[in-house]
């Protein structure tokens, strides 16, 4: 699994998906079987000493066993294997810069980490 962050850009109030191609620390796609559990945390990096979220995340519902190429993938034409729509309600705050960890366990082995970071545009209107 490499260590990069995947950076974005969401507007607050708004859902948007974290997505990447996930690989376990066998450098090979991962796929529902491999994978007992996801859990989330996400950081408001102007101080990031503690969560401002946590949870888990459904393995069926972010892990997908064939590589996807939809219109949402733009990364390249290989595709991702993993999905998660975020709500609209995390992060809420505009002008923010977050970092959100996804810590994948594996049914054997080490866990292992995707990081995303997302620079939140600020709606006038809120």
């Amino acid at each position: 699994m490499s260590t990069l962050i995947h950076n974005l850009t969401t507007i607050e109030d708004s859902g948007f998906s974290l997505m990447a191609r996930i690989q376990g620390v066998d450098a090979a796609n991962i796929v529902q079987a491999d994978i007992s559990s996801i859990a989330y945390s996400i950081f408001d990096l102007a101080d990031p000493t503690s969560a401002t979220d946590t949870g888990s995340l459904t393995v069926a519902s972010v892990v997908f066993d064939a590589l996807q190429t939809d219109a949402r993938w733009s990364e390249d034409e290989t595709g991702y294997n993993f999905r998660w729509d975020v709500p609209a309600s995390i992060p809420a705050t505009g002008t923010k810069r977050y970092r959100f960890e996804i810590a994948f366990t594996p049914g054997s082995g080490e866990v292992f980490h995707a990081l995303f970071e997302s620079s939140t545009i600020a709606l006038h209107r809120s």
